[in-house]
């Protein structure tokens, strides 16, 4: 579905433009093609689950409106696809989520969050160039990191 059905169907509001639903995203997949793992979409909802079911996780806390968090967007996808397999990634939209905002204590987006066995271990503020997030996430879960 392209960007101007997208608008149409969510009746022309500012929410249209952004990132597709998950479900869009797999609906939209080719059958029995290979997924290259993504961020997951969080909310109140389904975080502790994430949290549990991924013991080293990497959490981008971001809103549509932060030029930054949209520059960040494709470095944090592109770590997604070449780790996603080994850390969970996952997204938390700041403006929908504020209870979540509020209980990592984000002050700034955009901003990381590095959990391991649950636990909040490590927080970076700002746009992270790939080299470091590399860097950021061996430190955090292990040299052992593929790729």
């Amino acid at each position: 579905m392209g960007w101007l059905s997208n608008l149409w169907r969510r009746g022309g509001t500012a929410e249209a433009l952004e990132e597709p639903s998950r479900e869009e995203v797999e609906g939209e997949a080719t059958r029995g093609a290979r997924r290259t793992p993504s961020p997951t979409r969080l909310t109140t909802l389904n975080f502790d689950r994430f949290l549990r079911e991924h013991p080293a996780a990497v959490v981008d806390v971001w809103a549509p409106w932060c030029g930054p968090c949209r520059a960040f967007a494709p470095v944090f996808a592109q770590a997604a696809a070449r780790w996603g397999d080994q850390v969970g990634f996952g997204k938390v939209h700041a403006d929908h989520e504020p209870s979540l905002v509020s209980r990592f204590g984000v002050r700034s987006i955009p901003s990381l969050l590095f959990f391991r066995d649950g636990e909040l271990v490590r927080t970076e503020v700002g746009v992270v160039p790939p080299e470091r997030l590399a860097r950021h996430l061996r430190r955090t879960f292990g040299t052992a990191l593929r790729g």
